[in-house]
């Protein structure tokens, strides 16, 4: 989550300096900013820094004559965080006056909270949706487990199934799950690779489902 956001400005005797900042109490690193404004080299451009302490997106603005650093958590991405400061850079040209840019600072700082909790949110429901699909894929295979173990299914349908629940499986593989005879099952396969529903690898001595 945002930390905080602050203006550098340069200065010919100290170099870069903090010229406002949001929130007050935000701590700012006198290196960071020097190492902020030395990478930018007063042209435009979005610098994301990462340092073993500290992690920010940064923007100059050469009309300005200002960088815009947004403070990131150590584990924030700051690609995530750049449109905060595109939208912040189209404005700048509206703000004349300090008040003005502290009132824009505090707004930007919240719009990256907004952009941080969206970014939660969709990260949540994706790792939601990776775990049904993972309990559905377990669910599914039990199933098929299940309906290979029983004996109401032909050995044919059965070898489908250990077929369709496995990418690719050996002789033996097949073998061990189903209580048949060699010679049986190995004719079932050669009527299932005959009609073209199941093939074999050659280099992997593997069978697998033909599609």
């Amino acid at each position: 989550m945002p930390k905080g956001i602050f203006i550098i400005k340069w200065d010919v005797v100290e170099g870069g300096t903090v010229y406002m900042r949001y929130p007050e109490e935000l701590e700012i690193p006198d290196n960071a900013v020097q190492q902020i404004q030395i990478a930018h080299n007063f042209t435009e451009s979005y610098i994301i820094t990462e340092e073993k302490d500290w992690n920010s997106v940064s923007f100059y603005n050469s009309e300005k004559e200002i960088v815009i650093v947004l403070v990131l958590d150590k584990f924030d991405e700051g690609n995530d965080y750049l449109i905060v400061l595109e939208e912040f850079n189209k404005d700048l040209y509206k703000y004349e006056n300090e008040n003005e840019l502290k009132e824009q600072l505090e707004k930007r700082f919240k719009f990256s909270l907004k952009v941080f909790r969206t970014r939660d949110e969709v990260i949540t429901k994706l790792s939601n949706d990776v775990a049904n699909v993972k309990m559905r894929v377990y669910e599914l295979e039990k199933k098929i487990e299940r309906i290979i173990e029983s004996n109401h299914l032909t050995v044919k349908a059965r070898i489908l199934f250990l077929l369709a629940a496995n990418d690719q499986l050996s002789f033996l593989d097949i073998k061990k799950q189903l209580n048949t005879s060699k010679r049986w099952l190995e004719s079932v396969i050669e009527t299932l690779i005959k009609d073209k529903i199941v093939a074999y690898n050659n280099d992997t001595k593997t069978y697998y489902i033909s599609f």
